[in-house]
């Protein structure tokens, strides 16, 4: 699943309540619904339809559809599907009054028609992107707006229907995140995001593009633009940057509040309002602020406002008895919506009737205290706790994007947070409070990391391994120690690779690498790597190629042999720790993914895992695999009463949304005796020791040599009985059996 790499103001919030989605019949799992529903809005834009004041939002999750809310009676009009679409990133009302939306993962156009309340599929408008994002509104109907991956710009034609495709704006920044229409000069300016924020202006009339970017942009990302009175306002990393649009120069403006010259000043919304009366609004934290275009003068309106229920993310003005209002859409957990009147100062909020959707998941993990399973969303980072006994999924302390967590010692949840590179401690046992849960460090501003992929608490310290920033090449690994705070990170540790996953063992500190960069970037390198390194130095010790031509390794445990197994893409591998050769590879499937991608668990001799989609199965002592579910999963965790859970992507769906389960086999011989070979007490048979029936090895079907015998004799024939029988049964060759019975008769059992 790809992540999407931009800073979020959402609307989300997290229902109470049991799974959503009706379960589907399959032999393998049990499909248990959707456990989180949430509300997560992108960008709403604001229009008049069929008499009524609205506003458009759509609510991010499986075949999206836009919400349709009287903005005077505060109902939900309708709710329109989009088919394929996922949410949205770029929403707009054209001049003739269609909205138009922009999606992902699929990068369509969709043209809502607000007459008859219906959506037409425009297709892709640039064929081979996965996000259409900052649509803008120009004259005669027609819209603009930018794509990722390759950072096109283009231009819809409703009266043709054509499509007129800018280009490629940068061969190397991914993001055309935002667009804005210059009526005066019939231009169109393009603000590219990460790695490194672009502002173009192409002139529609040639076609002609011209990069205006000021060195002050260096290392920020544009993510918003808007046009108004001559002027270009950005959000250009949480600060507003505004632009001459005639001469494409920065402008100083004034702050109200000292008087004094600034070139930027912040901003915690999309963007600003459309111009009004001379002036534009946004919002700065919870304070309503105006832009006076006239005196180039920023500050709080007055009287002073709070906005409450989020950072605007959408704004439309209406006419009153006469009056023009302001209203916005607020990014925030309810969806909040508020009516501001600039000639009175009245003010008022709200939250708007937006459906609540399944949300799309991130990760789980099993509480091993419970046997309740922890869920986190994608995006919104909501939070919560399926009940399997019930059904039911409670609401947690929502933590953000989680990319990594594991247990400690104590109890506590270790958390790796995207898009801050963060590692939080969570106690989810006891209330939310100031420090519950507590950042113990952030990694995205000092170290260049955003995604802690692999977090294990070992021994009184977390390691953790990271992918790099946008734009950045070069994971770490990084070394928390919990008594006193120290926090080492050591960083291209393996060059320009990011550090998936870690493996403390008795014979050092192992870790895998993925060919991972940061987005907006390709890889440089070509194959992951195993290495041992030095906690207290970040010294490499040793370094090997696992399996060749693998690009990622996103899982290494200790196996029941004391040996290092890992999963490089679709392969499963064994290295002895001690020496760093590999003594065993069994492949799952042929393909690569991703540092994100694949688990394994240890049950009794039985490796578990899911990597590609795929749940399987891995027989440690005869080294066979089986696939037990070829599509659809992602993570894997164990409650204490052995039932597997993992995230599931429905049949035809995008994301996974639902949470499954799956028992294994039952297991005959708990605690079985996982020796290579077949020992009778003390003689070491050397047949190679096997499962002979689900969770039963050989060893454990042949009698208790610890049990006391009458004589050796007596020994010896129980074991022939045995063996016997595990040949009839085709367990055990002749030969095999004869030698087992060989190594009975020698052995001291009964003398």
């Amino acid at each position: 699943m790809r992540r999407i790499g931009v800073a979020l103001l959402t609307v989300t919030a997290l229902l109470v309540g049991g799974s959503t989605a009706a379960a589907v019949e399959d032999d393998v799992i049990q499909d248990l619904g959707a456990p989180l529903t949430s509300l997560t809005v992108m960008e709403g834009a604001f229009g008049h339809e069929n008499g009524r004041d609205v506003v458009y939002a759509v609510p991010a999750g499986e075949d999206a559809q836009l919400n349709v809310v009287d903005v005077r009676t505060r109902e939900l009009v309708r709710a329109v599907p989009l088919p394929g679409a996922a949410g949205a990133w770029g929403i707009t009302v054209a001049s003739d009054g269609s909205v138009y939306v922009g999606s992902y993962s699929n990068a369509r156009l969709y043209r809502y028609h607000p007459d008859t309340g219906t959506v037409t599929d425009l297709g892709q408008p640039i064929a081979g992107e996965s996000f259409v994002y900052g649509l803008s509104a120009g004259p005669n109907g027609v819209v603009y707006g930018g794509t990722y991956p390759n950072a096109h710009a283009f231009r819809y034609d409703p009266a043709t229907g054509d499509v007129t495709d800018y280009g490629s704006l940068d061969t190397v920044q991914q993001y055309a995140r935002s667009t804005t229409y210059d009526p005066d000069r019939n231009a169109l300016f393009v603000g590219l995001a990460t790695p490194k924020a672009k502002l173009f202006r192409i002139d529609l009339a040639t076609g002609d593009k011209q990069e205006l970017t000021p060195a002050s942009l260096a290392g920020k990302e544009i993510s918003d633009l808007d046009y108004a009175d001559g002027r270009v306002f950005a959000n250009v990393s949480g600060r507003l940057t505004v632009f001459d649009a005639a001469t494409g120069q920065q402008v100083t403006f004034t702050d109200a509040a000292t008087g004094s010259q600034v070139t930027d000043y912040p901003i915690g919304a999309r963007g600003v309002s459309p111009g009004e009366g001379g002036a534009v609004y946004f919002t700065n934290a919870t304070v309503l602020t105006r832009y006076d275009v006239a005196t180039d003068t920023v500050g709080a309106v007055t009287p002073a406002v709070k906005v409450t229920r989020g950072a605007a993310i959408g704004y439309g003005w209406v006419t009153e008895n006469g009056s023009r209002v302001l209203y916005g859409l607020g990014g925030n957990y309810s969806g909040g919506t508020f009516r501001y009147d600039p000639g009175s100062g009245a003010f008022a909020q709200w939250s708007s009737p937006f459906q609540y959707v399944p949300v799309p998941l991130m990760h789980a993990i099993a509480d091993p205290s419970n046997g309740k399973v922890l869920v986190n969303a994608f995006l919104n980072g909501s939070t919560g706790t399926y009940d399997p006994a019930t059904g039911v999924t409670a609401p947690a302390t929502r933590q953000g994007q989680v990319e990594g967590w594991a247990w400690g010692d104590d109890g506590k949840l270790y958390v790796g947070i995207y898009p801050y590179g963060r590692l939080s401690v969570w106690d989810p046992h006891v209330p939310e409070s100031a420090t519950n849960p507590r950042i113990l460090f952030s990694l995205v501003d000092s170290h260049l990391q955003n995604r802690p992929v692999s977090v294990v608490p070992s021994d009184g310290k977390v390691y953790v391994g990271t992918t790099p920033g946008y734009g950045e090449y070069g994971g770490a690994l990084t070394v928390y120690d919990l008594a006193n705070g120290a926090l080492s990170v050591y960083r291209n540790i393996v060059v320009d690779q990011t550090v998936a996953a870690i493996q403390p063992t008795t014979s050092g500190l192992w870790a895998g690498s993925s060919v991972d960069s940061g987005q907006g970037t390709e890889p440089r390198a070509t194959e992951a790597v195993l290495f041992r390194a030095d906690p207290a130095t970040g010294a490499k010790t040793a370094e090997l190629v696992p399996v060749p031509g693998a690009k990622s390794i996103n899982e290494l445990t200790v196996g029941p042999d004391g040996r290092l197994w890992g999963l490089a893409d679709g392969t499963v591998f064994v290295v002895d720790p001690a020496t760093g050769t590999v003594q065993r590879r069994i492949k799952v499937f042929d393909g690569t993914t991703g540092a994100a991608d694949g688990a394994l668990s240890w049950r009794d001799g039985y490796l578990y895992g899911v990597t590609g989609g795929r749940l399987f199965v891995v027989d440690s002592l005869a080294g066979s695999v089986e696939v037990l579910r070829d599509r659809g999963l992602n993570r894997l965790t164990a409650t204490p009463d052995g039932t597997y859970y993992s995230l599931l992507r429905p049949d035809g769906k995008t994301n996974p949304t639902n949470l499954a389960s799956y028992v294994p086999p039952a297991d005959a011989c708990p605690g079985s005796d996982l020796r290579a070979t077949v020992w009778t007490g003390d003689v070491d048979s050397r047949v190679a020791n096997r499962f002979a029936r689900p969770g039963c090895t050989v060893i454990d079907e042949l009698p208790d040599p610890a049990a006391k015998w009458r004589d050796h004799g007596t020994y010896v024939r129980a074991v022939v009985a045995v063996t016997d029988r595990l040949v009839a049964d085709d367990v055990l060759s002749p030969a095999e059996g004869e030698a087992v019975r060989s190594a009975a008769a020698r052995s001291t059992i009964g003398r």
